[in-house]
């Protein structure tokens, strides 16, 4: 099966002391999930009220499954949406080996 992108967007809550302590661990599931090509767009709009993010997973299933490994997520209302398609600049760059 092709592996499909879901964009993911949410309601952000109003920013609690429990929210923030929460964030280091969050931005570190955020990184490795970028790290291991699951997670290829995240963003916040700049008045914190909006959350975005694209997710590269089989099916719906998978996205929630994703989504579940972050400590945030608790906080948030995730709708997602399936693409027909997504283009981004970073297919555009060649992939380089280290060997």
């Amino acid at each position: 099966m092709n592996m499909s992108v879901y964009l993911v967007e949410s309601e952000l809550p109003d920013i609690t002391e429990e929210f923030m302590l929460l964030l280091p661990k969050h931005r570190e599931v955020v990184n490795k999930l970028f790290a291991d090509g699951k997670l290829l767009m995240y963003a916040v709009d700049e008045d914190r009220s909006k959350w975005w993010c694209s997710v590269k997973a089989d099916d719906e299933f998978e996205v929630m499954d994703i989504l579940s490994k972050m400590p945030l997520i608790r906080f948030l209302d995730p709708q997602i949406h399936g693409l027909m398609f997504y283009n981004g600049s970073e297919q555009l760059l060649p992939v380089i080996s280290l060997n």
